[in-house]
């Protein structure tokens, strides 16, 4: 890979000394319009600069940063500073060069558009308006940023990348006798895998979906799970499948390696190499190569996401290239992460007539409230009631609750609609033995 002139300039920065370093730089320039009911406020460009160091001195790791060019040297010296004053780890390392795979990710088509934000948002909030019982919106955002993220160390690591992104989001307010609240959200890395008036009519959809619902007795029965809810019980399990999680004890899936901890039909794969993907990249928070991951294969758990430390704690030869870089330090994250089957995919009408009784779920309040190390939760939820095949009317002041072990082990079938929101995808589902509550 060529030389960017960025690393040049950062080189002459780095002071002497006898220690393994590493610096992780990021470049950023967004461009964002906010508005509402077609009038438009808040069009704002920012710049961001980012330098993070870590030094490695006998074994004991410093962490520092700074937002310009010249505090680099500064930087160092207080990375120094609290190696020396840190308790050495025998884990901790800096991680040796690895061959990247070139990842296509970044859209010189958002460049050209970059100032045209208002055309965007005004296609997006039509699509929210076309239906008529769509009287507000509450809040649209368009946003297009571009970055520039590479790694130097001092064992010859000297990489740096460009990337893109677009991310849309809006919050359509329907009335008819009542009030309800939809949203929709989309990011990508590319142009052209977004449709602006689509986003606003799906917000539009749900909200209209859910117009004067009705009280209904607690049951169980079966969940069709929409993609945006299923992803949110997909990043819980996400946090289950990270090794940072896991050697603290708040995972799920403690002493349950080589089992089956889901329905035999699923497999959770992470992947940083999906092509055009939100989550893509050719390396991940410690400049190691991304890769395919199959986390879960045919419900059986064969592994997890790590960085270079967790590896090396748990005794693996490498990280698997899911090094998550934070403000205070390095953690453990995914690339793409999603659920996928080998089995047979089903429409969605064909989904709707194996549900004898059951709810569909098009939106959950309260994920947050789960409990990751039980994996126990008791959401909010928003739907409509389902009976014989046939969805019958819109529901209100519903909760659905379970673990999150047994829902992903009570999946009867999933969707061909995979979808991705930001890095998390999921397709939907159909889950037997929910708790709904009334």
């Amino acid at each position: 890979m060529p030389q960017q002139p960025i690393l040049n300039e950062i080189l002459r920065k780095i002071p002497s000394l006898k220690a393994h370093w590493e610096i992780y730089f990021l470049l950023r320039k967004s461009f964002s319009l906010e508005g509402k009911d077609f009038d438009f406020d808040k069009d704002k460009m920012a710049v961001r600069e980012l330098f993070s160091i870590r030094v490695l001195k006998d074994s004991k790791m410093g962490f520092a940063t700074c937002t310009s060019l010249d505090r680099i040297s500064d930087a160092f010296d207080h990375a120094i500073m609290l190696a020396e004053n840190s308790d050495p780890d025998e884990f901790s390392e800096i991680p040796e060069p690895g061959q990247l795979q070139d990842v296509h990710v970044y859209d010189g088509e958002l460049e050209k558009v970059k100032n045209n934000l208002k055309d965007f948002l005004l296609e997006m909030q039509k699509g929210a308006f076309e239906d008529k019982r769509v009287k507000k919106l509450r809040n649209s955002e368009v946003r297009i940023s571009f970055d520039e993220k590479g790694f130097i160390n001092s064992k010859g690591l000297e990489i740096s990348y460009k990337f893109s992104q677009i991310t849309a989001h809006i919050m359509a307010i329907a009335e008819d006798l009542e009030s309800q609240m939809g949203w929709s959200y989309k990011a990508e890395r590319f142009l052209k895998n977004v449709n602006f008036f689509e986003i606003g009519r799906d917000a539009a959809t749900k909200a209209t979906l859910l117009l004067n619902g009705k009280k209904i007795k607690s049951f169980k029965g079966y969940g069709l799970i929409i993609p945006a809810v299923a992803v949110e019980f997909l990043e819980l399990v996400c946090q289950s499948l990270s090794a940072e999680n896991f050697l603290l004890g708040k995972s799920i899936f403690i002493n349950k390696m080589d089992k089956s901890v889901i329905n035999d039909k699923i497999n959770i794969i992470d992947d940083g190499l999906l092509k055009e993907r939100f989550g893509s990249t050719p390396f991940d928070g410690e400049g190691v190569p991304t890769k395919r991951k199959l986390l879960i294969e045919k419900g059986i758990l064969k592994g997890l996401m790590h960085n270079c430390y967790t590896a090396k704690r748990s005794g693996l030869k490498s990280s698997t290239g899911n090094a998550l870089r934070t403000e205070r330090g390095i953690s453990v994250g995914p690339t793409n992460l999603y659920l996928d089957t080998e089995s047979r995919k089903y429409s969605f009408e064909e989904l709707l007539k194996i549900i004898d009784r059951g709810i569909y779920v098009i939106d959950v309040m309260g994920m947050h409230t789960a409990n990751p190390i039980s994996g126990d939760f008791s959401v909010g939820a928003a739907g409509l009631y389902i009976e014989k095949g046939e969805i019958k009317y819109p529901l209100k002041e519903v909760v659905i609750s379970g673990n999150i072990g047994d829902f992903f082990k009570n999946i009867t079938a999933i969707g061909e609609d995979l979808t991705f929101y930001g890095n998390v995808g999921s397709p939907t589902l159909l889950v037997e033995g929910l708790d709904i509550s009334g």
